[in-house]
């Protein structure tokens, strides 16, 4: 399987809060490491130009990211925008213009994720890489701040998008079965039912969900008399 490096990168809602706190902060680290030297190509519908996104930018790595003057002008001298609403073809025929001769730009506009920005929560498995016997780790841990020179999730998911590893994204065909499942879930109009804090739940989960012998509720004993 031949892979290929994306010669752009386009990430839509350019213009929003996703942009503004996550991917501007990590394109910038992407340019100080060095791992981006590609276009990168903004989308929204904002009646913007290329100007306001760039101040839109810095004003994010300023306040998100740590502003890095070099690393930063390099990323305005990368950036481009495109302006208008994504049901028009017009839109995507000026962002066919926009990646001028790239034949291969990155693919974020049908990807949803959302990370915190610190790991809190994480599995170590042994992931091997097709075709071969040897693989990554992935590293478990239970709470993980991320430091000065550490790479930040969104920059983590953007660089590998770039370089064309799909391995934390969703697939098209998992996320319509998973919501082939929870949506008639969603729809069913399920009753939401009140209970008092500290206990174990609503009285009527019982008239679904009741094990033979009804629910033990477990205490700690406080008294003699208790344990008695």
């Amino acid at each position: 399987m031949s892979v290929f490096h994306s010669d752009a990168l386009v990430f839509f809602g350019a213009t929003g809060d996703l942009a503004y706190k996550k991917i501007f902060p990590a394109l910038q680290a992407m340019v100080k490491r060095p791992h981006l030297n590609v276009p990168v190509i903004g989308v929204a519908k904002a009646g913007w130009n290329l100007d306001q996104l760039r101040e839109r930018a810095q004003d994010s790595v300023e306040k998100h990211g740590g502003f890095n003057p070099a690393a930063f002008d390099k990323l305005c001298s990368l950036l481009r925008y495109v302006d208008g609403d994504y049901k028009d073809p017009a839109t995507f025929q000026t962002l066919r213009k926009a990646l001028g001769a790239g034949q291969h730009p990155a693919q974020p506009n049908y990807c949803r994720f959302q990370i915190s920005p610190d790991v809190t929560l994480a599995f170590g498995v042994n992931v091997l890489a097709a075709a071969e016997d040897t693989g990554d780790t992935v590293e478990l841990l239970a709470s993980h701040h991320p430091g000065a020179d550490e790479m930040d999730a969104y920059e983590r998911v953007l660089g590998d998008a770039m370089a064309g590893d799909a391995s934390l994204f969703a697939r098209e065909d998992y996320v319509e079965e998973a919501w082939r499942i929870v949506d008639p879930v969603l729809k069913a109009g399920t009753p939401v039912y009140d209970y008092e804090p500290n206990s174990w739940g609503p009285r009527e989960v019982e008239e679904r969900v009741l094990p033979v012998g009804g629910w033990h509720n477990p205490r700690v004993a406080s008294s003699v008399e208790d344990r008695g």
